[in-house]
């Protein structure tokens, strides 16, 4: 992979005119470098600014301040020809498939290149072979409306890698599919990354996109990317509440309050509910037991959870630590200088 990023975001702004005329930034300051081959995503909340950020890129929108580069090149300052071309490289695909009802499947496929001077036979044999890669082979007869959602986004990549593009721009891509289809086009474009090498830029509100698929990840809040690093870096020391919250939906140590409020804990004063985190591969590590023997505690494991996330354990322990204060102090000392991320959690019941 080259060191020298396929995409860079420079100081990038962007600002609409209101209705009244009054000026709405959407993208402040954004820094961002995407290499080639890589699974990118950019996750925020609705009107957080993704769908204008990645816009800027091939071109739909341009920035108001700084530069967006594609292979080296400043696609803010590209001619429309030129543009063209760079776009091109560039597919895309959309919550809505876009595709035509009156055209069969084939014919949707074929649609960006119809107009174009190539080799017919060469282009319908290029259509058959997209048509078995996104895993439709059966399909070129049919009309849009005989497919369901997720063979309507398969077309829709198919018709995307037309041109051989090097960039999958995914705006929002699965939103609009169950749990089990979302799982399946996901695992497409992950094959499709590995067998072409096609650089993926997924933009979701959805962790659990960005978990399962994406190498790297930014975070962007209020047109502001305000974490960015490798997924696994960044799910296991996330630094903004943003970004804790959005890993929180993708957790399983995440206790309701209806459970701390509830007698199964059974929580008193003197009693600390914590939190632990593993990092750097460190799952494996037999910290509780340590702890009860050497600090003269009880450690109650309430829940646990450990999942492989780009190739490496992360697991994480709620617990419940009980015994004298200064007993549990000790342990808590001893346990926030080992490479974990430790957390006392508040527990006020409400009843």
């Amino acid at each position: 992979m080259s060191l020298d990023p396929l995409i860079k975001f420079s100081h990038v702004e962007k600002v609409f005119p209101n209705k009244d005329g009054q000026p709405r930034q959407v993208l402040r300051d954004v820094n961002l470098s995407i290499q080639e081959k890589s699974i990118f995503g950019i996750i925020g909340h609705s009107g957080a600014g993704k769908s204008t950020l990645i816009r800027c890129i091939n071109g739909i929108e341009k920035p108001t301040g700084g530069t967006v580069s594609f292979s080296g090149k400043l696609v803010n300052t590209l001619k429309s020809s030129k543009l063209r071309s760079l776009r091109q490289n560039i597919g895309m695909i959309f919550q809505q498939f876009n595709l035509m009802p009156s055209r069969t499947v084939f014919e949707n496929i074929m649609l960006p290149i119809k107009y174009r001077h190539i080799n017919r036979a060469e282009a319908r044999q290029k259509v058959t072979r997209l048509l078995e890669m996104v895993g439709l082979p059966d399909k070129a007869s049919a009309f849009p409306s005989e497919l369901s959602g997720g063979q309507k986004q398969r077309v829709a990549i198919a018709r995307a890698l037309i041109d051989d593009p090097k960039v999958l721009l995914c705006d929002e891509a699965t939103s609009a599919l169950d749990p089990q289809t979302t799982q399946d086009i996901l695992t497409l474009l992950k094959d499709l990354n590995h067998r072409l090498g096609i650089t993926l830029i997924i933009v979701t509100h959805e962790m659990e996109v960005i978990e399962n698929t994406c190498d790297f990840v930014a975070v962007l809040d209020h047109g502001k990317i305000i974490e960015q690093g490798n997924v696994y870096s960044v799910f296991v020391n996330p630094k903004e509440i943003l970004t804790q919250r959005f890993i929180a939906t993708t957790s399983r140590l995440e206790l309701p309050q209806e459970i701390i409020d509830s007698d199964l804990l059974n929580l008193t004063g003197k009693q600390k509910l914590v939190k632990i985190t593993y990092l750097n591969g460190k799952a494996m590590v037999p910290l509780i037991s340590f702890i009860s023997r050497n600090f003269n505690v009880d450690a109650n494991i309430v829940v646990g959870d450990i999942k492989i996330l780009q190739q490496k354990p992360l697991g994480g322990l709620v617990i419940v630590l009980d015994g004298l204060e200064s007993d549990i102090k000790k342990a808590l000392d001893y346990l926030g200088k080992q490479e974990i991320r430790l957390e006392v959690q508040n527990y006020d019941k409400r009843n």
